[in-house]
């Protein structure tokens, strides 16, 4: 094991949960069409006229999968780190996100329990979801919660770096403060109203950035790809153990 992940497992099984509470982007883009032609559209809609698309969208959709790049930005140190790989979603409340760069691991909520594993170490930790924040947080991906409802949403700076001249950039801020989400940026297609990238913004000023690319829906993923346990020599850690 490398002594970098000796370091204060909690803290990694904690930032895996604040990670993924944070992640409301690919369940707005579960009903993701096919890639809009290019050049700006010919008139432009309300924001309130896109939120209601999106949540159309997405309430059309059990299930999704696509690639994705990663890049999270430390306010602190002004430092970036890169990963890339799969995430598949399906109501409800279900989500895998297999990491193939920089190293192997996988993020896994079954809607019981969250899961951290990382091969190369031969360790996986685990967390009840009642003891986390993901069960709030969730709501939107299990079909309970709406972007309207739970987000103050405005149009962002024209000047944001973000997105392109075509597409609509929506700013959204949480009505109840929470400490891992501050603001969410969603680049929203203006002709299929995918979400093709979230840029989520936490109280400290760290930035998780998320693109999607090969997106499809509807695949009827089976319900077997939520549902794991560490394979026979894999280190088990209960984060409701840890710390006492």
């Amino acid at each position: 094991m490398r002594a970098s992940k000796r370091i204060l497992p909690v803290a990694r099984l904690a930032g895996l949960a604040a990670w993924l509470a944070s992640i409301v982007a690919p369940s707005a883009a579960l009903a993701a069409g096919p890639p809009a032609a290019a050049g700006a559209p010919a008139s432009r809609l309300a924001v309130k006229d896109v939120v209601e698309h999106v949540q159309k969208r997405y309430d059309a959709a059990k299930d999704f999968r696509a690639r994705f790049n990663q890049t999270l930005t430390n306010a602190a140190f002004a430092r970036k780190t890169s990963s890339a790989g799969e995430v598949l979603l399906k109501k409800p409340g279900r989500m895998r996100w297999n990491y193939a760069q920089p190293e192997p691991k996988m993020y896994l909520a079954d809607g019981k329990t969250l899961w951290l594993y990382e091969p190369e170490d031969k360790q996986a930790f685990k967390q009840d979801l009642k003891s986390s924040q993901l069960p709030a947080a969730l709501a939107f991906l299990a079909g309970q919660g709406k972007l309207a409802a739970e987000f103050d949403i405005a149009a962002a700076d024209p000047k944001t770096p973000y997105g392109t001249p075509r597409d609509y950039v929506l700013a959204l801020s949480p009505k109840a403060p929470q400490a891992q989400v501050k603001t969410i940026l969603f680049v929203v297609d203006p002709k299929t109203f995918d979400v093709r990238e979230s840029v989520i913004t936490d109280q400290q000023g760290n930035v998780n950035d998320l693109l999607f690319s090969d997106i499809r829906t509807n695949t009827n993923l089976p319900d077997a790809t939520f549902r794991w346990a560490p394979p026979a020599g894999v280190r088990l850690i209960d984060a409701a153990k840890l710390g006492r």
